[in-house]
């Protein structure tokens, strides 16, 4: 970054000639540390994580105690044995299951993490973004500025034109599409609409006049940092772990690879300028490809849509 910053300052000097060698270009740089490798959600995880985001609580299946204590915490546990509040028992450590019903937790770091003393509606009220996300991979961006002027639920598409970059422009002009929302996404957009009319009128005039999607309870627009907290709320409430919200894009590029989406297709989906990017970077090998009608068959009883072979013509917004 240093090295950038230094290399453009001294290109504009010699623009302006003031000096007639860019030394910065000359320098070498040392190895950087390798980057955190990106990950994609399994059929399953993704399954759980939509559940999730709907209100029902699939990632935590039993209450467990650590220890012989009778004034032990009482902890919510996963399938896999990891608790909700992230606290790793020692390996002589009895564990022992007292109950079923994840409500009965004790421990107040679980139920801060599942959310068990707020209302059900707090996990649910963005879980039509998280359908977007996972099934027609938006980026973070690009859900954030999403707009209800550019969401036709009545044909079942959804413009992407916009960004909440600090142009409102979205990154290349290949991600400038409409896309078909799948049934499961109709249904949450609706249902979300209705939520945020009600909480437009709780609100009163401390509601933001805009039309954001992804509006919080007062109308203003998420930030990044807001976003990544409730996508890892809801993916630990699913009891997946914390997931980045860019995540969902790189996991839906990943399933629809998995049921045998030609890459074109994938790449026209999510906005790629060319099928590089989605091949190198983002295409995580779930499962064996699944081609032919079958895998299409099974997507669409998951997903609830046919995946689509091309998009629509996208028009130039106005707004």
């Amino acid at each position: 970054m240093i090295k950038s910053t230094l290399r453009r300052s001294i290109r504009r000097a010699q623009k302006h000639d003031l000096i007639r060698r860019n030394v910065a270009e000359l320098a070498d740089l040392p190895e950087g540390q390798p980057g955190r490798p990106s990950r994609a959600m399994t059929e399953q995880q993704a399954s759980k994580v939509l559940d999730a985001a709907a209100g029902e609580r699939t990632g935590y299946v039993g209450v467990v105690t650590i220890g012989k204590s009778r004034q032990a915490a009482s902890h919510a546990a996963a399938e896999n044995g990891k608790l909700a509040c992230g606290n790793r028992p020692r390996r002589d450590a009895a564990v022992t299951q007292v109950s079923a019903d994840v409500d009965t937790a004790t421990c107040r770091a679980c139920r801060t993490q599942l959310g068990l003393d707020q209302n059900t509606d707090a996990h649910g009220r963005l879980a039509a973004l998280f359908v977007v996300a996972i099934t027609l991979g938006l980026r973070p961006g690009e859900l954030r500025a999403l707009r209800w002027d550019h969401v036709d639920l009545s044909n079942g598409v959804i413009h992407v034109w916009r960004s909440s970059r600090r142009d409102g422009d979205i990154k290349t002009p290949k991600s400038r599409r409409s896309l078909v929302l799948p049934g499961r996404a109709q249904d949450a957009l609706r249902t979300h609409k209705k939520c945020q009319a009600a909480e437009r009128l709780a609100a009163g005039d401390a509601w933001h006049d805009t039309t954001w999607c992804s509006a919080a309870r007062t109308g203003a627009l998420y930030t990044r940092d807001a976003l990544n907290w409730q996508f890892g709320r809801v993916t630990r409430h699913a009891g997946i772990g914390h997931w980045h919200a860019h995540e969902g894009r790189h996991t839906a590029v990943s399933l629809m690879s998995s049921y045998g989406v030609p890459i074109q297709d994938i790449t026209d989906t999510v906005g790629h300028k060319s099928t590089h990017v989605a091949e190198t970077v983002y295409r995580h090998v779930i499962i064996p490809a699944i081609l032919g009608g079958a895998g299409r068959q099974s997507h669409v009883e998951l997903w609830g849509f046919e995946p689509q072979t091309s998009c629509m013509p996208c028009k130039r917004s106005t707004n």
